[in-house]
């Protein structure tokens, strides 16, 4: 049997040696058989029976209609104290900043569309949000307020330099925090050095938020952009001593501030270099087996979708998430930032309207994102990693390839690859 490895229905068919594995991970069920499963068999309808082979969860299927935005995200600013050599948005000490008019009429005709249980909130980056903590103050005042019966949750993705006072203000709101950090501090200071004049090194300053956080014993997540340029058992330990529990890996994609063009490997132009797919792979997987060590969790954008399952890579490419710039308008993409972007015709899909406060939505490029689906993509709709990757980045795809609909490659590979690992690794830690 050529392949090794199916997906039939929600579940996997990992081949291992003369035996084959039988996962289904939305529902956490997983065995080993000698044969093939064969469909319509006897054996086939047992293990229907106890579970396996059912249906996706409805959550994978493609939108046919839009109903509403579930989560806002605000990029208030494209200024930035630090200037990361890889930065997307290649942002600067004077970019220009979201108006507090516009931020208070956007939450306010986000509340009003909204049809959840539970109020999403995060402030993010086209440059550093805490720069802008007044606005991110007087936001979460608005929707305090006006938030009625409903649950908030609010989250910020920031590059750790804020002042105390302001780490003291999130851990009061219980904000969600996730701090972008590169590791030791050779690599942190070349990766992502401070934009101040005479003061390049940031690690010292990071590091020290990141001590105080743990002292406070506050939950928190580093995210870390990775190069095979440096050895990732160093980086994982480095923070597994600090006492960081959730390590956040996603590889380093060679598009910002110091790379002209998209090349991946070693063979490239670029001496801080972007992994290719079993680059990558090998590794992911150490630093899991580093991770272990220290018991920290190590995340990643594809594989938290594991045990959950996707038919959209990401919420806002397929306009179920709304994410607004520092101009007012509507982006299907964290890394399109303002109009400047090459991209921004693709993802701008609405502006704010101020003098009427609301927000005029162009419903013919929202059907468009709702055509980027797992089940719908030339190359996704077969592959049995289709409900872990769905594609996999747009953004990352158009930069690639210049196409909408192509898939992400790197992440093709490396999510093909890495699937019929985890099945193994799953079943060789239960001991079946």
């Amino acid at each position: 049997m050529k392949n090794k490895t199916f997906l039939e229905k929600d579940t996997f068919i990992v081949r291992d040696g003369e035996t084959y594995i039988i996962y289904a991970p939305f529902r956490g069920l997983i065995t080993r058989i000698n044969e093939f499963p064969k469909k319509n068999s006897l054996f086939y309808y047992q293990l229907i029976d106890v579970g396996f082979f059912r249906e996706p969860p409805k959550s994978i299927k493609r939108d046919v209609e839009w109903r509403d935005f579930r989560s806002l995200t605000l990029l208030l600013t494209r200024a930035c104290n630090m200037s990361c050599i890889y930065c997307y948005a290649k942002a600067t000490s004077n970019g220009e900043r979201m108006p507090l008019k516009i931020a208070l009429g956007t939450v306010e005709w986000f509340l009003k569309q909204f049809i959840g249980e539970t109020i999403r909130i995060t402030f993010h980056g086209g440059g550093e949000p805490t720069l802008e903590i007044k606005t991110i103050k007087r936001v979460v005042e608005y929707i305090e307020r006006h938030k009625r019966d409903k649950k908030t949750t609010y989250l910020i993705t920031t590059n750790g330099t804020a002042k105390r006072e302001i780490w003291d203000w999130l851990v009061n709101y219980q904000f969600g925090i996730s701090i972008s950090m590169d590791g030791p501090p050779d690599i942190q200071n070349r990766n992502r050095p401070l934009a101040v004049l005479g003061q390049k090194n940031s690690s010292q300053i990071v590091e020290r938020n990141l001590k105080f956080l743990i002292t406070r014993e506050y939950p928190f997540s580093v995210r870390l952009t990775f190069s095979p340029t440096d050895d990732i058992t160093r980086i994982v330990k480095y923070f597994g001593e600090l006492g960081v529990k959730t390590l956040h890996l996603e590889p380093l994609f060679p598009y910002g501030r110091e790379y002209k063009s998209v090349e991946f490997g070693g063979k490239s132009r670029y001496k801080i270099y972007s992994p290719q797919g079993e680059e990558l792979l090998k590794n992911f997987w150490q630093a899991l087996e580093m991770a272990r060590k220290y018991g920290m969790k190590i995340r990643n954008g594809h594989i938290s979708y594991f045990t959950k399952g996707i038919g959209y890579f990401c919420g806002a490419a397929s306009a179920r998430s709304m994410i607004v710039n520092h101009e007012g308008k509507l982006t299907g993409c964290l890394e399109v930032v303002d109009s400047l972007d090459l991209d921004a015709n693709i993802f701008n899909f609405g502006y704010y309207v101020p003098e009427e406060k609301r927000f005029e939505i162009d419903f013919s490029k929202v059907k468009i994102m709702q055509e980027r689906h797992a089940a719908a993509l030339s190359g996704c709709n077969l592959c049995y990693a289709r409900y872990t990757c769905a594609g996999g980045c747009a953004v990352k795809a158009v930069r690639e390839s210049n196409n909408f609909f192509a898939r992400d490659l790197l992440y093709c590979a490396f999510t093909k690859n890495l699937i019929p690992l985890l099945v193994k690794h799953i079943v060789n830690t239960t001991g079946i």
